[in-house]
């Protein structure tokens, strides 16, 4: 069992001041599936101005700031929530003077700290993952948007039960093989066959960090059933993210796909 507790306290640990945010995600170190997915998120943000609605961002999980700094360049306001401290000080070196940045650390992983009703995105970028109840995390987000507000995330595992066999198995080996060239053999081992077996250890970064692996990714339904009763439109986005590059050039080719985001427009407040 993977406790609050244990999942806050490591996953704080591994993203302290010397993590490397890049290496490792794609969305980060792909150039051309970070413009894509920065071209999603200007989108999002031209859509609020042409309705008129204030530019004003509730980003979770900001990290280092790779989609921080085009949504303040697009002139948002953005307040950005991270459980790492590290990483927060780390946000206000890089944009501080810019008076639209302001910063919130949620110790526990909540939206305890969050405060106001009026922001127009709620922005999660590779962040629904780590959260054990993705659904009822974004349900309590909603509460903090205005009307006709909009919600985008990013960067997220197909549920694994839908995904075509061999796109599942081309997911795990490019995995698998990108781990392999990172050293330290015997650590991503000792991950690999306890994941296999369904048990994980809470005392160790790299069980913690990347435990939705065990719960086979996210289920993306469940979160178009929970946005669609509320927003004027939901669509759902579908591509290919992996370490290893030469791996995109086949998953292209066959079309396949194993990540998601989410785009919901025009929130109805209760």
């Amino acid at each position: 069992m993977v406790t609050g507790a244990a999942r806050t306290s490591l996953q704080e640990q591994h993203y302290d001041g010397d993590v490397d945010y890049t290496h490792g995600s794609p969305h980060l170190s792909d150039a051309m599936l970070r413009q894509r997915l920065q071209g999603r998120l200007l989108g999002v943000l031209g859509d609020l101005s042409d309705r008129g609605l204030p530019l004003r961002v509730l980003e979770i999980g900001a990290g280092h700031g790779g989609y921080t700094e085009p949504a303040l360049a697009a002139g948002a306001a953005v307040t950005a929530v991270d459980m790492s401290v590290a990483s927060l000080d780390r946000l206000r070196e890089r944009y501080g003077t810019n008076p639209s940045l302001s910063t919130v650390h949620s110790s526990d992983g909540s939206l305890s700290a969050v405060e106001g009703d009026d922001y127009t995105l709620l922005l999660c970028v590779s962040v629904l993952h780590h959260i054990p109840d993705y659904v009822a995390f974004v349900r309590e987000a909603l509460t903090h948007l205005s009307r006709g507000a909009s919600v985008l995330t990013l960067q997220d595992p197909l549920w694994y039960p839908r995904l075509p066999r061999g796109v599942h198995a081309l997911d795990r080996a490019s995995y698998g093989l990108w781990r392999i060239r990172q050293g330290d053999l015997r650590r991503g081992a000792g991950s690999a066959v306890r994941r296999a077996r369904g048990r994980l250890r809470e005392d160790l970064e790299s069980d913690m960090v990347e435990y939705h692996v065990l719960r086979q990714g996210v289920d993306e339904q469940a979160l178009l059933d929970e946005l669609r009763p509320t927003f004027d439109r939901v669509e759902l986005v579908t591509y290919w993210s992996n370490q290893l590059p030469s791996a995109a050039s086949l998953a292209q080719r066959c079309g396949a796909r194993n990540s998601f985001g989410v785009v919901a427009e025009g929130f109805r407040t209760a």
